[in-house]
């Protein structure tokens, strides 16, 4: 988004739970053997990286709303220029006073690699209000790169563009 145009848009949902993937070793000749088929692998790292983009904007929501600890979390999800592009957001918002309301996100993820996943979104802002910089509020795009640090998915890029782009 470039500076100067409309406000940043956040949006919220739960947290989605990230359940283990493989299916329970079993015995073979006496030794253990995992048995994960690589459809429940590619499952269980789509669940991951969307758990990842989702807990960044609950973490940004809930920042918005004055939870400092929220804001701590931001770095659990978010790292390089989509983590300092939250933190600008938020640090505008704040001068505004806490947000008012939750905006409503809609991901479709997909997952590249093992190392990459992307997420495109449409995000609607118009029930949100954050006290930043005026700006028209509505259906957003957003564009999201996640990378899988060999820990876990966190999101890395992110663009988020002005409102009725979707």
């Amino acid at each position: 988004m470039r500076s100067g145009s409309t406000r940043l848009a956040f949006a919220a949902c739960a947290l989605l739970a990230v359940a283990g993937c493989s299916e329970p070793a079993t015995e073979t000749g006496g030794t253990t053997a995992e048995t994960a088929s690589p459809s429940s692998s590619a499952a269980g790292d789509e669940e991951a990286a969307l758990a990842a983009y989702t807990g960044m904007w609950d973490a940004v929501t809930a920042a918005s709303h004055g939870d400092e600890d929220a804001s701590r979390a931001l770095d659990d999800h978010a790292v390089g220029g989509a983590r300092e592009l939250m933190r600008t957001a938020l640090d505008q918002a704040a001068a505004g006073g806490a947000a008012q309301g939750e905006p409503v996100i809609d991901p479709v993820l997909t997952v590249e690699s093992r190392e990459r996943a992307v997420v495109a979104d449409c995000v609607d802002d118009s029930a949100w209000r954050t006290g930043g910089a005026p700006g028209a509020a509505g259906s957003r795009k957003v564009d999201a790169t996640l990378i899988h640090d060999g820990l876990a998915w966190r999101v890395s890029e992110l663009r988020i563009w002005e409102a009725g782009s979707c």
